[in-house]
């Protein structure tokens, strides 16, 4: 399971409740408990519970009304596209919300430079996927350039398809790192961007319960079509 410890109270039940709904224990049309039974079952303040409650609202993913109840309306976020994972259902539901354009692959053998760029040894080998990432159904909205690097000697079915799981993605220690960047002529071409101009890079690294290496993922960002939102 994802590991709630270091969100704050009315993350960890908002990170409760969203994976009941993207896993099917909630599904659209369905009414979340109210408040009250709410704070009950979670021994949680009513002012907590509203504060997760906003949240799942926020991501279009609950309806409220007075006399109504909360509802189910979507098993998936439907607001805007956010590029920093902040849980292991954040990276599940890009996965399933997001896919690459056309993609090219490659069995490689990690140089010097790619070694450093995804956190391997120089020699090891890898299957690598990349292309320009859209969400599913809009085409012609070019979110990032995507590079993702799985270890050779692992199936490569879930990886070619990005069907994961949340369970999956939490039963790996997964390293973020957000850094900043200029736009190669490659990237910025498949972008439809400008060359040199500023960029944001996430990195996210997947290791086993052994601490070994068993994918990244690089993914550049032009600096206008990105936003970072959260709720603090």
């Amino acid at each position: 399971m994802t590991d709630l410890r270091h969100l704050t109270r009315h993350q960890q039940l908002a990170e409760t409740l969203l994976r009941q709904i993207v896993e099917g224990t909630l599904v659209v049309g369905d009414r979340i408990p109210t408040e009250a039974e709410l704070c009950a079952a979670y021994g949680m303040a009513r002012g907590t519970v509203r504060q997760a409650l906003d949240q799942l609202e926020r991501l279009g993913m609950i309806n409220r009304q007075p006399k109504v109840g909360t509802v189910v309306v979507a098993d998936r976020p439907v607001g805007a596209y956010q590029p920093v994972a902040r849980s292991a259902t954040d990276i599940a539901t890009l996965a399933a919300d997001t896919r690459l354009l056309r993609p090219k692959s490659a069995d490689v053998v990690a140089d010097a430079a790619m070694a450093r760029r995804i956190g391997t040894r120089p020699g090891t080998e890898w299957l690598a996927l990349w292309g320009v990432r859209i969400r599913r159904g809009q085409p012609s909205g070019l979110l990032c350039w995507s590079e993702h690097f799985l270890r050779a000697d692992l199936p490569r079915d879930k990886f070619l398809h990005a069907k994961f799981t949340v369970e999956e993605v939490a039963a790996q220690n997964v390293t973020q790192t957000i850094s900043a960047a200029l736009l190669e002529t490659h990237v910025a071409e498949a972008l439809d961007a400008e060359s040199g101009a500023p960029a944001l890079v996430i990195t996210r690294r997947h290791r086993d319960s052994k601490g070994r290496l068993v994918s990244a993922g690089i993914h550049v960002h032009p600096a206008d079509r990105f936003e970072i939102t959260g709720t603090l």
